[in-house]
């Protein structure tokens, strides 16, 4: 059986025009799929340009700072069972042990040298107020780090402080503890000749 002539031209138009529908639903798709994918990139661009560098611990732990340490050329470290981290420092003026400890609670890394020199090597009491001095002298004009003097042991100590609120990078350690060993290095004559009592 024939359909009549106008039912088969309407069919034909529907079908040309759900053609054209889908064409154009097609190309909105695509539009939309093209938004959405340049807004993916905008935000995978933004997450990374916000990512810390790859030499960066935002939680820090000993092994972390191990690790750093060792790549900063430290090698021989020691893990005490306290926790903290040790190495013996050979310099050009003397020999000296650098200490690293962790406080995660307070989010603080600190480093300090010991073995370095003692209240005792100062010969008289004159030469002890020359080398108290000294110190005093020498932590107004640093930056970085402080000379400590503990009172019940007489031992001078060279320590940094750093704060790990934002996390730890590999540079800021290797700067500070490159610091911390050459600054107490250099000094050791000048802090020496205090305690000898023959001038600075």
């Amino acid at each position: 059986m024939r359909l009549p002539r106008a039912p088969a031209l309407a069919i034909g138009l529907l079908l040309l025009g759900n053609g054209c529908a889908s064409a154009k639903l097609l190309r909105l798709e695509n539009e939309v799929l093209k938004n959405q994918n340049r807004e993916l990139r905008d935000n995978l661009a933004a997450c990374q340009a916000d990512a810390p560098p790859p030499d960066f611990a935002t939680v820090v732990t000993v092994d972390v700072v191990r690790g750093y340490l060792e790549r900063a050329g430290f090698s021989g470290l020691e893990t005490k069972p306290n926790g903290v981290l040790t190495v013996l420092v050979s310099g050009r003026n003397t020999t000296f042990t650098l200490n690293i400890q962790l406080f995660p609670r307070e989010k603080v890394l600190f480093l300090a040298v010991s073995d370095y020199l003692r209240l005792e090597d100062a010969t008289t009491s004159s030469a002890m107020v020359l080398l108290l001095t000294q110190l005093a002298a020498l932590n107004y004009d640093l930056l970085l780090g402080k000379f400590q003097l503990n009172p019940r042991t007489g031992e001078i100590s060279f320590s940094v402080e750093l704060n790990l609120d934002d996390g730890l990078g590999f540079r800021t350690l290797k700067a500070a503890s490159d610091h911390l060993v050459r600054t107490a290095d250099e000094r050791y004559p000048e802090l020496l000749r205090a305690a000898q009592g023959t001038g600075l």
